[in-house]
């Protein structure tokens, strides 16, 4: 990497010359925006080392295995200023010489890698091989020149054989033991079971009581918002709640609660779940304060049906249906008791079918990948997910096993 800090205030002094020269009634002025900020990163081939031995000769044999940095995708915090890998690379990946194959920013604002040794920043190449082994930051400037922000990239790496599975039993309680009617949600800097129909909005719980809907910070005492003829409350994004009226209708609340407003579908009303209805959200980068959700569940007909929605805050959305396609092999059969969890790009979910399917196309298809299921010594007939505001996934079962991953 050649190519220091001075290549971008080259960059950005080209740019005004560029912009006066063009201003006269033959040409169009080009608008540079004070926004700097990475929306998407993501990882090449990485190259991972692990020793064996020769069952011909008994020496020692490194194999070199090549990792697609596709199958570890990269999450972008704005909130932190963080990127980083939630599944870990198997261990012996080697960090020290790694390609970056994309970023993606906001009105084309400029990236640059921050030298380990000094404040000098360096334009990068999808050639350049670049040592994660430590933490690096990225900064980035605004195409005006007035704004940067810095990102600060980890890269996780596994401390145990790839062999090994990626979840971690932190213990069995018996008082969860045939629980029913539960669901899992983030509360705090870890995961709650609480009854079927709250969900988390926030730091801030609701749920369906009669007639009332409640909200409660301590998911103890709660405190009535508003009647409404709630059926229950199905999940909740960063500015709106979902719920289903005692007619079926599928309503979003923008004001906590205390109003409901039906729900723009592109589609019948009778293609919407009925049963067994989960939820997961996640920001939606293209756009500043917007969530896409996603929403799964058993239809009339018996199967597993998912509708997405992408929201922004004082805005009406759509609910977009998104059909199976005959073409489409991947895909989820009808689970009782659904639950789904967003993660570093990823969408897990599982339930009566005591298996884990991971969709990393927002929903259209889903996979059983091995790595993601669970021990063999894993017990009980259902599952139930979320994950924790740190990024990590957790799983109850009806046995009254607590897994974390």
């Amino acid at each position: 990497m050649k190519r220091f800090y001075q290549t971008l205030c080259a960059f950005l002094i080209v740019s005004s010359a560029m912009t006066s020269c063009l201003n006269n009634e033959d040409s169009e002025t080009i608008a540079y925006s004070n926004e700097a900020a990475i929306t998407g990163f993501a990882l090449g081939k990485l190259n991972c080392y692990t020793n064996t031995k020769s069952a011909n000769t008994g020496n020692d044999t490194i194999i070199k295995t090549v990792l697609s940095g596709d199958n570890y995708p990269m999450t972008v915090s704005q909130t932190n200023n963080i990127i980083y890998n939630t599944q870990e690379f198997p261990l012996g990946t080697d960090l020290k010489h790694v390609l970056i194959s994309s970023i993606s920013t906001k009105s084309n604002s400029i990236a640059l890698l921050k030298s380990l040794v000094s404040d000098s920043c360096f334009l990068i190449a999808s050639t350049d091989s670049i040592d994660f082994s430590q933490p690096r930051v990225l900064r980035v400037y605004s195409t005006d020149g007035t704004n940067q922000r810095d990102y600060t990239v980890t890269l996780k790496i596994s401390t145990t054989k790839g062999t090994e599975s990626l979840w971690k039993k932190t213990s069995t309680n018996p008082l969860l033991v045939d629980w029913t009617q539960k669901s899992l949600v983030a509360y705090g800097d870890s995961v709650k079971l609480v009854d079927k129909g709250i969900v988390m909005k926030g730091n801030t719980a609701y749920r369906a009581n009669g007639n009332s809907i409640e909200k409660s910070t301590d998911l103890s005492s709660w405190e009535t918002v508003a009647t409404a003829s709630i059926k229950q409350l199905i999940g909740a994004s960063t500015n709106e709640l979902y719920a289903l009226d005692t007619n079926g209708m599928l309503k979003c609340s923008q004001d906590n609660g205390k109003t409901w407003a039906d729900e723009n579908l592109d589609e019948s009303a009778s293609l919407l779940p009925v049963n067994d209805i989960a939820t997961t959200t996640w920001a939606y980068a293209p756009i500043d304060s917007a969530d896409c959700v996603l929403m799964g569940g058993i239809n009339q007909e018996g199967s597993m049906c998912f509708w997405r929605k992408i929201c922004q805050k004082g805005k009406e959305g759509q609910w977009v249906y998104m059909p199976i396609e005959d073409n489409n092999r991947f895909t989820m059969p009808a689970q009782s008791n659904l639950s789904m969890a967003y993660v570093g790009g990823d969408i897990y979910a599982t339930g009566s079918g005591l298996t884990i399917y991971v969709s990393r196309d927002q929903g259209i298809t889903w996979k059983i990948v091995s790595s993601y299921a669970l021990p063999s010594d894993a017990q009980g007939t259902e599952y139930v997910m979320t994950a924790d505001t740190q990024g990590n996934l957790w799983l109850v079962t009806n046995a009254g096993q607590i897994w974390k991953k």
